[in-house]
């Protein structure tokens, strides 16, 4: 009977978690427009993200400091398919200087070691001992650490500094030291470089709308949203977005207005993409009714 109420416990607790989880996949016939104002903004299209690749040939030495220069080539964010707003190689525009500091290597050797075990085996004509000692193999634990900052300037001139450290270890069996191969630091340094990149790619976003919305016809709390972001702007299946309403303060004593961002909640693109829209489900349902046409999307990379 325990073993059936554990079983019991444990497919009821997938079944609950399986239905707690963002629908992505939905069927637009399926619901109804609620909404009567469309707002379709085309500065918003075509915005998309390359990934970085780093030069495996580029050098690392271990305990310099260095710029890096040309490894970003041909890497940028693209806006209306101009290539303006960020490129690297470009006056004008968008200017990324990355630095690499912090690069550090340690090794230990870890020497054989004798373990004692002994084991009591009991047979037919009594107990003996039987004795399972053994010596362990010596092995080598190399660890290192890169660290790259991102110095980022705007056409502006305003600068906006990027930071992003990574620290990796692993082992090799045997007594003579191996060192650390050079394509252990360039996967460091990648690492670094994409989440550089992620940081810079969700700071410059732009805003996307919210330019419609539809409610299902058999369940009045469940709704789902068009954005005027789709495949152009890299928005993919299960990508998540955050939504934001602009609210206008009044300062009565300077005489003057402001415009604040208030965060409404995260939505999980949906299997619905077209080139420049596509329909979103929030992740939490209890903030549907709190969308309205006009609310800002900025997506997370």
């Amino acid at each position: 009977m325990r073993r059936l109420n554990s079983l019991f416990l444990t497919l009821f607790t997938l079944f609950f978690w399986a239905g707690c989880g963002t629908k992505t996949k939905i069927d637009l016939y399926q619901y109804k427009d609620v909404s009567s104002v469309s707002i379709i903004d085309e500065m918003k299209a075509n915005f998309k993200v390359k990934r970085p690749s780093l030069n495996p040939n580029i050098g690392v030495d271990s305990g310099q400091w260095g710029d890096y220069e040309g490894i970003l080539k041909d890497y940028f964010l693209v806006y209306n398919n101009e290539k303006q707003v960020f490129k690297l190689d470009q006056n004008g525009s968008y200017r990324l200087k990355l630095t690499l500091h912090n690069i550090s290597s340690r090794q230990k050797f870890t020497p054989s070691q004798y373990i004692e075990r002994k084991r009591v085996i009991k047979t037919d004509k009594g107990s003996y001992v039987k004795d399972e000692s053994y010596y362990t193999d010596p092995y080598w634990t190399y660890t290192l650490q890169t660290a790259l900052v991102g110095e980022l300037t705007s056409p502006s001139g305003e600068k906006k500094y990027f930071h992003s450290d990574d620290e990796s270890s692993y082992s090799i069996a045997g007594k003579y030291r191996s060192g650390i191969e050079r394509y252990r630091y360039v996967e460091s340094i990648q690492h670094n470089l994409n989440r550089i990149f992620k940081q810079i790619a969700n700071d410059v976003a732009p805003e996307g709308l919210v330019v419609s919305k539809k409610v299902s016809v058999k369940d009045s709390d469940e709704m789902i949203f068009l954005i005027n972001m789709g495949k152009n702007e890299g928005l993919y299946e299960s990508q998540k977005v955050v939504l934001y309403k602009e609210v206008i303060f009044k300062d009565e004593i300077e005489a003057k207005t402001i415009t604040n961002k208030v965060r409404i909640g995260t939505a999980t693109v949906s299997n619905q993409i077209m080139e420049n829209y596509a329909w979103i489900v929030m992740d939490d349902e209890d903030h549907n009714n709190a969308i309205e046409v006009g609310d800002l999307v900025l997506p997370r990379y």
